[in-house]
């Protein structure tokens, strides 16, 4: 499996699988995102990303195609942005979701009460309108700060 780090004009690679997730791409192409394309032979299985502020960032995009989900590849994905997040000098990665709670409790994300999102991440559209009010947030410290 490899994890690729995707520029921007290769963002509509993963789209589909973004769709087929049920995830909103409309804002991805902005300069403080980072995507990344999870593969094996040569097929997309997996995308995920960052959308970064100072140094917090927001988990975005994470998905795995249909048929190669309950594999542990989630978590494999998951954890390679985490590693990437935590090389750049993020300390702490926030996340709203409305049907992967228990997933990323599993893999040591805290729920936490919408007003404790870090302020900064509150600015982005994922938190201000694209996710329902009604969304899980979540936050997991990488780096002591």
């Amino acid at each position: 499996m490899n994890i690729i780090e995707l520029n921007s004009e290769e963002f509509e690679t993963v789209y589909t699988l973004l769709q087929e997730s049920e995830l909103d791409s409309s804002d991805l192409k902005q300069r403080n995102i980072r995507l990344f394309r999870f593969e094996e032979n040569d097929q997309i299985i997996g995308v995920g990303g960052l959308e970064i502020v100072d140094d917090l960032a927001l988990l975005r995009s994470v998905a795995i195609s249909k048929k190669q989900q309950n594999k542990g590849l989630g978590k494999q994905l998951v954890t390679q942005i985490e590693k990437s997040a935590k090389e750049s000098g993020i300390s702490a990665l926030y996340l709203l979701t409305n049907t992967a709670t228990e997933f990323f409790k599993a893999i040591g994300y805290l729920q936490i009460h919408r007003d404790d999102f870090a302020e900064p991440l509150k600015q982005t559209a994922q938190f201000s309108g694209l996710c329902p009010v009604t969304a899980i947030t979540m936050k997991k410290q990488i780096n002591d700060k």
